[in-house]
């Protein structure tokens, strides 16, 4: 007999039987198990989510595998001694296994028809399924693949299963599941699994939670630590490396003087620091005096002085939007000299005035606004991309402030930046992975000032046109309602957690065409650290059992029973 014949005969035999199909529709087929084998041998019980295999041909060499999605009584049939209860078993059709050639296909190459029979599946051929795309040309497999999990399989607690890089972020990934369901430990071992290859990571940690990450890991973090850690460095994000829309949403102009007034004192404080005759303590004196100098300067620096970004004295700003409060022109007769100060304007502007300064003397800010000697983090991930040392770099958002929206804003720049980068081609040679910690707090923010959206959309942008450009995006959140569905269906490959809201469930239904019925039921009954995956990259859906990282998060929540012990007399 073949090897081939050998490789597809042990899927057959009797004592793997489980039923008959007896009614075959698209996509899916009905069987009938007695609970007894053709001999008269006891079978095996089956279980919803099990995988089974149909031989598809006689000479059983090529096999579809599907899953059980439904087990009920069959109140038709007559029980006897002999026979047992007979049940029904929906089974949804999958892929396609080619015994001959060791080709796993997805989707059903050959339905199957009434009569076939069914039988369970060898763990090791599921694994293989979940596999089967781990073949690249001229890569070595094994040394790339990420060990993530384990399937739950019934008799088989604990296959390993593992995957190349490809099927996990080639088209995105999410990582979903409500708190303590085990996202965190999820995300934490793809982290320390990363840090195990030559890979460019970058992680956004939002709570600080992933401080104990150690594998070719460099740690920096933004804000005032309160108890800075050895191996993490501060860095700081300088506005000037921020655009002026940016500012606008972080210091909101409000009415019809505000906006003008804040756009034209960034205008005139660019051209201050371009032609320094113009200026007087580095602001620009618009009462009273001529504007020919002004625009004659502003013809030449005019590229500059319109680029978007914030390259100006913002400790003059605030004195800046007051000098702009002037008439347009002195009189009818002196179009080219501005006018008095218009009292009306600089009233209307004290209030912006005021909240500048306190914004840009917040020592909560000071990570933008003051960042003194501290260096930036745009040019510490320049450095990291280029240091072949450190495979993960984790940015910790715990300690920056939530204060007018500056932490969205930021962490929006980041991304903007790392897109920009990827536009440029610098990632081809090395593709980028950002991940995202608590991403809902950053995907679904429009700003709005003077009338004005200022939409958060860097991080969506990755998701929707960053394969293009080799960077790609994982998101990590307890709160799939609050992700937009437009980003949620771009993510190729979803690993599921317990979830509870219907809200969420039903947001994860509709963002994935690979996750059914069934699947969506059983998310709240999943224990902490079970989890589905899904995806495009995926033959089947995989329930799996996440394997425990080796330096677990800091996610553990308040332990009230040994501060209340403290107070008991």
């Amino acid at each position: 007999m073949s090897s081939e014949n050998n490789a597809a005969t042990k899927h057959f035999l009797e004592e793997n039987y489980l039923g008959l199909a007896v009614q075959v529709g698209s996509g899916s087929l009905q069987m009938k198990m007695s609970g007894y084998t053709p001999s008269g041998m006891s079978s095996k019980p089956c279980h919803v989510g099990e995988f089974v295999i149909i031989a598809s041909d006689s000479d059983k060499k090529l096999a579809t595998i599907g899953q059980i999605s439904n087990v009920v009584l069959d109140s038709s049939a007559q029980s006897s001694e002999s026979t047992g209860l007979t049940s029904l078993g929906t089974v949804k059709l999958l892929t396609t296994v080619d015994f001959t050639s060791g080709v796993i296909s997805p989707g059903v190459l050959s339905a199957p028809v009434v009569g076939n029979s069914v039988y369970h599946t060898l763990p090791e051929l599921v694994q293989s399924v979940v596999e089967a795309k781990n073949v690249k040309s001229g890569v070595d497999d094994e040394d790339h693949r990420v060990q993530l999990a384990l399937a739950r399989l019934p008799d088989a607690q604990a296959t390993p299963v593992s995957f190349t890089p490809e099927m996990l972020f080639g088209r995105h990934m999410a990582i979903l599941g409500t708190t303590g369901a085990g996202k965190s430990w999820s995300l934490a071992r793809l982290m320390e699994e990363c840090g195990n290859h030559r890979s460019k990571v970058i992680l956004f940690d939002a709570t600080g939670e992933y401080s104990t990450l150690k594998n070719n890991t460099y740690h920096v973090y933004l804000g005032d630590h309160p108890n800075p850690p050895e191996h993490a460095r501060e860095v700081a994000i300088p506005y000037t490396e921020l655009l002026e829309s940016d500012l606008f949403a972080i210091f909101k102009p409000r009415g019809q003087s505000q906006a003008p007034k804040l756009r034209a004192a960034m205008k005139s404080l660019k051209l201050a620091d371009l032609e320094s005759g113009l200026a007087l303590d580095g602001k620009i004196i618009k009462v009273n005096k001529t504007k020919n100098k002004f625009q004659a300067a502003y013809r030449k620096h005019q590229e500059v002085v319109d680029d978007p970004h914030a390259n100006f004295r913002i400790d003059a700003l605030a004195d800046q939007i007051y000098n702009e409060c002037v008439y347009p022109s002195r009189s009818e007769m002196e179009p080219n000299v501005w006018g008095n100060i218009n009292g009306n304007d600089q009233s209307h502007c004290i209030p912006l005035i005021n909240r500048i300064q306190d914004i840009i003397n917040s020592h909560t800010l000071s990570p933008v606004f003051k960042p003194g000697d501290r260096p930036s983090l745009l040019k510490a991930i320049d450095a990291f991309l280029e240091d072949e040392n450190y495979s993960v770099l984790r940015v910790s958002l715990q300690y920056l402030s939530f204060e007018h929206n500056a932490r969205e804003i930021i962490t929006n720049a980041m991304g903007r930046h790392l897109m920009q980068m990827a536009r440029d081609g610098k990632f081809r040679k090395n593709p980028v992975l950002v991940t995202v910690d608590e991403a809902h707090q950053f995907l679904n923010k429009n700003l709005v000032a003077d009338g004005q959206d200022f939409p958060l959309d860097s991080f969506g942008m990755i998701a929707k046109e960053g394969r293009k450009y080799a960077i790609s995006v994982c998101l990590a959140t307890q709160r799939p309602r609050d992700i937009p569905e437009d980003i949620l269906s771009q993510m190729g490959t979803l690993v599921v957690h317990r979830l509870i809201n219907d809200k969420d469930r039903g947001v994860v239904e509709r963002a994935s065409t690979d996750v059914d019925r069934a699947v969506i039921n059983s998310l709240p009954t999943l224990a902490s650290g079970e989890a589905v995956m899904v995806g495009v990259e995926f033959p089947v859906p995989l329930s799996v059992k996440m394997r425990k990282p080796k330096n677990p998060p800091v996610s553990s929540g308040p332990d009230y029973q040994a501060h209340w012990a403290r107070g008991m007399l």
